[in-house]
């Protein structure tokens, strides 16, 4: 079994999440809003999840330097010392490697949960069972693994896992991964029984990851080896890193590491899973009244309307009639109004506004 205090987790809070604007802006992100009107925002939703495991004191957030302060806001708990700061948007691979050589100089003998801070996971105590149970394996062995969800549905936009027959104390080696298929090769998918969900939930030891970085990414470890390493001061090395981390390359932990290593097992979760990535999501996830509308705020009375998801200033009431399948998203500054489904019309609809209106509507 591990020491509960060798037992880390990182969560991932630097992204911009474009799909849900205009609730989430470059100023305020996904992660840092309360989707499903609970009072908690998808960043500490994770943070309570992982604190019911793993010691307060060993949960690491790791954000771009402008979202510090908001991290600082939602997690008031959280000492100053356990927020990474991103000098850059460099992608999941820099991040990862940055949090890796922090905590390394916190404990040589860590395992590490690295976790993405925009999932819904529906049974939190099967959740730790299974993160605990990753752990100890990681503990033991010299095994970066992922964690994979048996599909229920060929979902297009979710990455695949394909498992392998080599098995090691019930987690099973990976044999390739499979960015976002089209529907036809997802159904396939599906129906052989050897893929599943990419969750981006990796586990590890803090020595193993390192050294396979070190193999994938020589020039980037090197230098924060010598950060690392050679320089004790915190403030100092903070300094250092600042100044060599826009040379790293942009690229995520997946392209870099995961997909090119050989000792990448996958773990089976069996705790409910979904990826927070468009409106529909909101929607699947959300309490319905009798018609299948979902109020995520604001006062709305529903006429011959079916299947909507709202979203309005709290104390604004809306009115719809005969709508079915609608998105209303009203902020202070913008008014959404289409089919929430449209998914791929988020983009256009952003950058539209972007380019005629300017970057302070973004």
């Amino acid at each position: 079994m591990n020491n509960i205090q060798n037992i880390y987790c990182v969560i991932m809070a630097g992204g911009i999440g474009s799909r849900f604007w205009p609730q989430s802006r470059v100023k305020q992100p996904k992660q840092f809003v309360d989707f499903f009107g609970m009072g908690k925002t998808l960043l500490q939703q994770t943070y309570e999840r992982f604190a019911r495991f793993i010691p307060k004191e060993n949960i690491i957030v790791s954000t771009h330097s402008e979202y510090s302060d908001l991290v600082r806001q939602q997690l008031p708990e959280l000492p100053l010392e356990q927020i990474l700061h991103e000098p850059a948007h460099k992608g999941t691979a820099p991040s990862m490697a940055f949090a890796a050589y922090h905590i390394r100089t916190l404990n040589p003998e860590a395992n590490i949960v690295m976790a993405p801070s925009d999932q819904v996971i529906i049974n939190e105590e099967q959740f730790a069972k299974d993160m605990l149970s990753a752990l100890d394996y990681v503990a033991q062995h010299d095994r970066l693994l992922t964690v994979g969800i048996r599909p229920t549905h060929p979902e297009t936009r979710y990455g695949y896992i394909q498992m392998s027959h080599e098995t090691e104390e019930g987690f099973s080696k990976v044999k390739t991964f499979t960015e976002k298929p089209e529907l036809e090769f997802a159904r396939v998918f599906v129906e052989s029984g050897e893929f599943f969900w990419n969750t981006g939930l990796f586990v590890w030891n803090v020595s193993t990851i390192i050294s396979t970085m070190m193999q994938m990414l020589p020039e980037m470890t090197a230098r924060l080896d010598t950060i690392f390493t050679q320089e004790p001061d915190r403030d100092k090395r903070r300094a250092a890193l600042y100044e060599c981390y826009e040379s790293f390359p942009n690229i995520s932990v997946d392209y870099a590491v995961i997909e090119r290593a050989s000792n990448i097992y996958m773990q089976v979760g069996s705790f409910g899973w979904a990826d927070m990535g468009r409106w529909d999501d909101v929607y699947r996830y959300s309490s319905k009244d009798a018609d299948g509308n979902v109020t995520h705020s604001g006062k709305v009375e529903y006429y011959n309307s079916r299947n909507n998801l709202v979203s309005a200033a709290k104390d604004k009431v809306v009115i719809l009639q005969d709508l079915e399948g609608y998105l209303i998203n009203d902020t202070e500054d913008v008014l959404v109004i289409c089919k929430k489904d449209e998914d791929d019309d988020f983009k256009k609809f952003r950058t539209g506004v972007m380019l005629k209106h300017g970057e302070r509507y973004m």
